[in-house]
């Protein structure tokens, strides 16, 4: 649409007509630009609201990992905790959503009613004939039927293939019925033309959203899995430093246990071996260990016996707490060297053949062997290592073959990745263990002393500030019950007091009369005696010295803190890099678009490009737009459809345009501009409007204005 210009010279005031027109068309942009502004505030609040929905929705997921693992109570209240947390802010976000499509609803059926608007301010100035009329009415009826069958398609596409494939046809058809209901003014062959205008808008309009809806995956995805690393880090710190934590522990009990730093450590490593190699983890290892090192082995006996235990435990299906019992049987004969049915009993029970075991070693039945065993005569430590190298020889290897198992594979895997946290843990740990130990000194010195006695006045403050808030309470009360002490409440409250203390008595005596309403009259009696002693709490020395250094506070911060930007701004600056989408991608992996730095010079503030003449790898680009990117310059030749974020870097040339958002947004809604420059203007009688509005539809005809 060409920018018009008319000027009409007159001697007197504006007609009554065209104030109505101008009036109409300011009532409605200001509509439109106030829905904008509140659809702008709606999507930022829905941007925010995605991304705390979908924090919650991780934590939730976490919580029920945590609780399908563990099954605690405590875990469970955590789940519940996160699925409330996870249900408001989902369903603060549909609300905004809905509350945004509604408001786009709205300012669409705004904008066709200022459309109308016009055509029958036209219409009804200037355009006298019956034709033109008529077309009015049709565009109408157009309009309205269009929107029908739009509605109706939208749905069933929708249901069919999805959003936002359905919204890009429907976004065709819609355009090509506005289209052409625009165009009806000038008959069909500008129907003709507005239909297929209208497409051309309809398929940009759709493919536009189709990008969003791809974009909004895109930027989802990427947060999603930064977020995920991140989260997976926290938990690999947090288990691996408790980790490191236990083992740290385990190696001063061995330590003891052993006699010796070095026997431990050698012991334990050689346990870590154990567990990467076969289905069982290293605590379960580490427990039969301690068990067996109580009963009186040694470091260099208790691993092969764990090898035994082990083979035996796999071959015979044992939980690691039954093998934890046969460890603690064969530890109590061994250190009492006595053997008893007791304890054979307790292998027995457990598929271990003891009793056959020693009489096929002393060459007896059963019978024989129970004999020998109630009498004593079958020593304690040697029916241990009959038991042993009987285990040995049924079992050896069992563990080697069951960790080749899904299930001992999978015992293996998270032994290995226990490993894994535990060497972050200790890496941790041993970092932190210096700046603890450095913290410990400083609260243990001088600095904690005098720290102590300021926190303690610091807490005799608080608790008297409180003291004060009771007190007052208490003495609101007693004069509400009694009429006598008011404390130190001042003249206005000590009235009030005195008013609720006759009202105070006047419901005692309803309420002995039978009157069923005074406990109510009593609770609002109360409840208003408190809220004076409040008020009058607030309005004391003490509370105001603590907002007053409260208020302090808040304003020494605010100063500090904007003398350098990145004291506040790191989330700022991490959360605008999620809101980047695919055309960032694109810039970021396009190299055979970037210029360095170096190839770039300044002339008086014009950067050129001085290498090559603008040549890259891939051939000669002459762009009139250049954007930096870190350092890269990349060129736009066509110009940039929109500007992705605030603080946009670009370099402008002379005769360029640069368009505020507002403007963008009226020039991609095909609203074009008129300027009608009116001077003085003599209406002497009424057909004067007619000819006037003739005069400007006769000029809007020769601009090119109705096609």
């Amino acid at each position: 649409m060409p920018d018009v210009s008319i000027v009409i010279k007159a001697t007197d005031r504006y007609s009554d007509a065209i104030k109505t027109m101008a009036s109409s068309s300011q009532h409605f942009t200001k509509d439109l630009d106030g829905m904008q502004k509140e659809l702008d505030e709606l999507n930022k609040t829905k941007s925010t609201l995605k991304v705390d929905t979908d924090k919650a929705r991780r934590n939730l997921v976490a919580a029920e990992k945590q609780f399908a693992k563990t099954g605690k109570v405590a875990d469970e209240l955590q789940l519940q905790s996160k699925r409330l947390t996870f249900e408001q802010a989902r369903r603060n976000l549909s609300l905004v959503t809905k509350e945004a499509s509604n408001l786009e609803k709205q300012m669409a059926q705004t904008g066709q009613a200022f459309s109308k608007t016009q055509n029958q301010a036209g219409g009804g100035v200037g355009a006298s004939t019956k034709t033109l009329m008529d077309n009015l009415k049709a565009s109408g009826l157009i309009n309205l039927a269009g929107s029908a069958v739009t509605d109706f398609f939208n749905s069933r596409l929708t249901s069919a293939i999805g959003v936002p494939q359905a919204e890009l046809l429907t976004g065709v058809l819609g355009g090509v019925v506005s289209g052409a209901s625009m165009g009806m003014v000038a008959g069909p062959a500008g129907a003709a033309i507005g239909a297929g205008i209208g497409a051309l808008a309809g398929l940009v309009s759709g493919e536009n959203k189709v990008f969003e809806a791809k974009d909004d995956a895109f930027k989802s995805y990427v947060q999603e899995a930064a977020e995920a690393q991140w989260s997976a880090q926290e938990q690999m710190l947090s288990s691996g430093s408790a980790l490191a934590a236990r083992r740290e522990t385990d190696r001063i009990s061995f330590a003891t246990m052993f006699g010796s730093e070095k026997t431990a450590k050698d012991y334990l490593a050689g346990l870590v071996d154990m567990a990467n190699n076969t289905p069982f983890l290293y605590d379960d290892l580490t427990s039969m260990s301690k068990t067996l090192a109580t009963y009186g082995y040694g470091a260099d006996s208790i691993l092969p016996v764990l090898q035994t235990i082990g083979d035996t435990g796999a071959a015979l299906g044992m939980a690691t707490s039954d093998m934890t019992a046969v460890a603690q049987a064969l530890g109590r004969m061994r250190s009492s060297n006595k053997t008893t049915l007791e304890y054979l009993n307790i292998l027995n029970d457990r598929g271990v053949g003891a009793v056959g075991m020693l009489a096929d070693s002393f060459g007896v039945d059963q019978g024989t062997m129970y004999k020998m065993i109630s009498d004593g005569k079958v020593a304690g430590e040697e029916a241990v290592e009959i038991i042993l190298t009987a285990l040995t020889e049924s079992f050896s290897g069992a563990m080697r073959r069951q960790s080749q198992t899904f299930s001992g594979l999978t015992s293996t895997v998270e032994g290995l990745t226990q490993e894994l946290d535990n060497a972050m843990g200790e890496g941790y740990n041993a970092e932190r263990t210096r700046g603890l130990a450095d913290q410990r000194d400083f609260l243990n010195g001088s600095f904690g002393q005098s720290m102590q006695e300021a926190y303690q006045y610091m807490g005799q403050w608080q608790a008297s500030l409180e003291n004060l808030q009771e007190r007052l309470e208490r003495d609101a009360l007693e004069s509400v019950m009694t009429g006598g002490a008011m404390g130190s409440f001042g003249a206005e409250a000590r009235e009030q007091l005195d008013r609720l203390h006759q009202e105070y008595e006047a419901a005692l005596l309803a309420e002995s009369q039978g009157d069923a309403s005074a406990g109510a009259e009593l609770g609002r009696i109360f409840a208003e005696a408190k809220i004076l002693a409040m008020n009058e709490y607030n309005a004391s020395e003490g509370a105001q010295l603590a907002l007053e250094a409260e208020k302090s506070l808040i304003q020494s911060v605010r100063r500090d803190t904007f003398l350098n930007q990145d004291y506040w701004d790191a989330g700022y600056e991490k959360g605008l890099e999620f809101t980047k989408g695919l055309s960032a991608a694109f810039r970021e992996t396009r190299p055979d678009f970037s210029y360095e730095m170096q190839d770039w010079q300044d002339e008086g503030g014009s950067w050129h490009y001085v290498s090559d003449q603008g040549r890259t790898e891939s051939g000669a680009i002459s762009g009139s737009g250049w954007f930096d990117d870190g350092g890269n310059w990349h060129p736009y030749a066509v110009g940039l459809d929109y500007v992705p974020y605030d603080n946009y870097p670009a370099l402008l040339h002379q005769g360029e345009r640069v368009l505020t958002a507002e403007q963008a947004r009226s020039a991609d809604g095909g609203r074009g501009g008129v300027t009608i420059h009116v001077g003085t203007l003599a209406v002497r009688e009424e057909a004067d409007v007619d000819r006037v509005a003739q005069a400007l539809l006769e000029r809007l005809e020769l601009a090119g204005m109705r096609g």
